[in-house]
Parts: C-alpha cells; sequence; structure tokens
C-alpha cells in the first residue's frame, strides 16, 4: 500500500515541476523584455528627443549688446528691497553689423526702459529660485520682441544678480 501512494505522488510532483519551471521561464522572458524596452527607451529613445532639441536650438550664438546694469526697488511692501543686475541681450544675428549695432545703441534707452518697467514691478519671491529668474528673462524677451519686432532678439543673460 505504501507502494501506491509514493507512485501515486511522483507524478503529481513531477507535473508541479513542469509547471514551476514554465511559471519561472515565464517569468525570466518578462523580466528581459522590461530591461530590454527600458534599454531602448532610455539610450535610443533620448538620442531622438535630443536631436530634435538640438535642431531647434540655433547652433551658433547670436551677437550680444550689453545693455548695462540696473539698480531698482523692487515691488516688495514697504519698499525697502532692491535688485542690482546686469543684463545683456542677444540679436538673431550671427554677424556683427556695424550700422546695426549703432542703431540698437540709439534705442538703448527704449531696451532699458522695457526691462526696467518688468524688473521693479518684481517682488524678492518672483526673483528667488533660478526658475523663477528664468520666468523673468522669457518675459523680457518677449516684451523686448514685441516693441522692437518678432524675432529680433533671442535672449536674455544677467551676468550679475544682487537683490537685498
Amino acid at each position: 500500500m505504501e507502494d501506491k501512494e509514493e507512485k501515486e505522488k511522483e507524478p503529481n510532483a513531477k507535473g508541479g515541476g513542469m509547471s514551476k519551471l514554465l511559471i519561472i521561464g515565464a517569468v525570466v522572458v518578462l523580466v528581459a523584455a522590461i530591461a530590454a524596452g527600458a534599454v531602448w527607451y532610455f539610450f535610443f529613445s533620448a538620442t531622438d528627443h535630443a536631436g530634435e532639441e538640438a535642431a531647434k536650438t540655433p547652433k551658433t550664438p547670436g551677437v550680444v549688446f550689453d545693455v548695462g546694469e540696473f539698480k531698482t526697488n523692487l515691488a516688495d511692501p514697504g519698499g525697502k528691497r532692491y535688485l542690482v543686475t546686469k543684463v545683456a541681450i542677444e540679436l538673431n544675428e550671427e554677424k556683427k553689423d556695424e550700422k546695426k549695432m549703432a542703431a540698437l545703441k540709439e534705442q538703448t534707452p527704449l531696451i532699458r526702459d522695457r526691462i526696467l518697467m518688468i524688473l521693479s514691478a518684481k517682488t524678492v519671491e518672483d526673483l528667488q529660485t533660478p526658475e523663477a529668474r528664468e520666468k523673468v528673462k522669457k518675459e523680457i524677451l518677449v516684451s523686448l520682441n514685441k516693441y522692437f519686432g518678432p524675432d529680433k532678439f533671442r535672449g536674455v543673460y544677467f551676468s550679475d544678480f544682487i537683490y537685498q
């Protein structure tokens, strides 16, 4: 009787072992597929996006015009906070043209006024983080391009930035 019980257990044990092997094999294949997908996404997909970004941005820098230093009170309550910064703007031109630079120098008071109006309307909270300063740069760029003509300027740069 014991022999019969042992024989009955053996086929079940072998069948159970086969199903376990199939499950383990399926899990290994699934993990390998996920790993392959992750490798493809991070290495090949990221390169494609980097290429798209590179195509959007200009390859050569434009001419940079120094607008000068700005000292202005900030819009904080009490009026005791101020900002000191140097601003330069990048033109949407790759070669320096003396006639255009002379015309730009004549327009410097208008450019400075636009920038000053934006900076003096900010509070310390509007300037504390790098993201906030990038937002201010974009606001200045949009304002200048709106006033002087679309796409005349490419970028705004702060070389000094001190607020108190």
